[in-house]
């Protein structure tokens, strides 16, 4: 592909393999916004997202939105975003994901355990999906979960992970998020689709936690 928004990146990674990758996004909020837009201005070509809220206008501080997106529903307000910056308008379904059979990467950025059970028991015995992805945000705390579904033992291990709810720590509302936790889970997320696509080693789990500068992968 001879395209000249990727001229500072194309000894970096494959636009032509980009532009063919199915990424499937699930959650347009503050990681899934972020994440998602990078990833289009990366180059990824074939982007599904999932989402069935409005922006509301508390968000506007921490998620890539702005205060004209304000009631309009998440997935047309990131179309119209991408399209904007990249000249490429992703397909976007302003709904909860369904159990629809997907393939490719699956991105996880949904901010509940149930919701994460829910992706997790449609995707797992789907065979087209060869890599998926669940970020997991507090306020200064990114723990990113990597799996490759076909390989059994890790399976086994990441549904370890998903306990209920009420088994997690839950900080208060207005301690959530602030505008450079989801910067540091899409730089995060966009890392990973770079890895996978240059068929480089992928991790297992990722942990980046701000409050004391520090990075764990496995």
């Amino acid at each position: 592909m001879n395209d000249m928004r990727f001229l500072r990146q194309q000894d970096v990674v494959d636009a032509d393999k980009l532009a063919n990758l199915f990424v499937t996004l699930i959650g347009l909020g503050s990681i899934g916004s972020v994440s998602g837009l990078y990833l289009a201005k990366m180059g990824v070509g074939k982007l599904t997202c999932f989402d069935a809220d409005f922006v509301d206008i508390h968000n506007v501080s921490n998620q890539a939105y702005g205060m004209s997106d304000v009631g309009l529903m998440k997935a047309d307000a990131f179309a119209n975003l991408v399209e904007l910056q990249t000249g490429v308008l992703p397909n976007t379904v302003g709904l909860q994901y369904d159990g629809r059979e997907l393939s490719g990467v699956v991105i996880s950025a949904v901010d509940s355990m149930a919701s994460r059970l829910a992706i997790w028991k449609g995707i797992r015995e789907q065979a087209a999906v060869q890599l998926y992805i669940d970020s997991r945000m507090a306020l200064n705390t990114m723990d990113v979960h990597i799996v490759r579904p076909q390989v059994r033992t890790e399976r086994i291990s990441y549904a370890q992970t998903l306990v209920s709810d009420d088994q997690t720590l839950q900080e208060p509302c207005t301690a959530r998020t602030i505008c450079y936790s989801p910067l540091m889970a899409g730089s995060v997320i966009c890392s990973l689709v770079k890895r996978f696509i240059c068929d480089e080693q992928v991790p297992s789990r990722v942990i980046l936690d701000l409050a004391t500068m520090t990075l764990l992968a496995s």
